[in-house]
């Protein structure tokens, strides 16, 4: 099983999105109204195998795993450090999002929805609830920046090594018998090394342009080249 730390399909990716009036967009009432969705797709996901039937494209939570539907069957990529799969409530916008995402996100964003978060494992979730802090985003702000710097200087020809990942041109990239191969981002998402607002450290992975924006200026840090 390859490990990807994280891949989505379909859709088109978005560039990066820098205004201020944006990030103004975040709500409760979001999380409260797409929360239910959330759970059911989170219940959904957990009657679910590697060997359950699929259409190609589908996508879907296994085992904490992003799981892709192509071929006819599922294949599992693993999340990137202790992230782990979830159907999200989105709190930019109305809808859900099946991704990687930390367990600390998850349950404040399912604790603020007011519903109960799903039949994940208990063993995905914190043991508490921690607080998203401005320190953190401050302190890895531009440790992030100079990812974003380096993948910018990135293509799809770049020499790499397996296991490497990376953004190319708004896609995940992944690194596997010594070439990068590029994933789009759900929706209107876009990749991005993003600095952790939960702990220390960043994480490459594709979010929504409103949340980086959020991220980068919080953190006092021009986003990417």
């Amino acid at each position: 099983m390859r490990s990807f730390s994280f891949l989505a399909v379909v859709l088109s990716s978005a560039l990066l999105t820098t205004a201020a009036s944006l990030y103004s967009k975040r709500s409760t009432a979001y999380l409260q109204q797409n929360g239910p969705a959330a759970k059911a797709l989170n219940d959904k996901y957990a009657t679910l195998t590697a060997s359950s039937s699929c259409n190609d494209g589908d996508i879907a939570c296994m085992n904490g795993q992003f799981a892709s539907c192509w071929g006819g069957s599922y294949h599992l990529y693993s999340c990137p450090g202790n992230w782990t799969c979830a159907a999200i409530p989105n709190e930019w916008s109305s809808g859900t999002t099946t991704t990687c995402d930390s367990p600390d996100d998850i349950e404040y964003r399912f604790s603020v929805a007011g519903v109960s978060e799903t039949k994940r494992s208990v063993s995905d979730r914190p043991k508490v609830l921690k607080s998203r802090s401005t320190a953190y985003l401050q302190q890895n702000g531009p440790t992030a920046k100079a990812l974003n710097d380096k993948y910018a200087t990135l293509t799809a020809s770049s020499s790499c090594n397996d296991g490497d990942i990376a953004c190319i041109s708004g896609q995940f990239t992944s690194c596997w018998d010594g070439s990068y191969h590029l994933y789009s981002c759900p929706g209107n998402w876009t990749c991005a090394a993003i600095p952790n607002e939960w702990s220390t450290g960043t994480t490459t992975t594709c979010d929504s342009p409103d949340d980086i924006s959020r991220r980068f200026s919080t953190a006092g840090v021009s986003e990417t080249k």
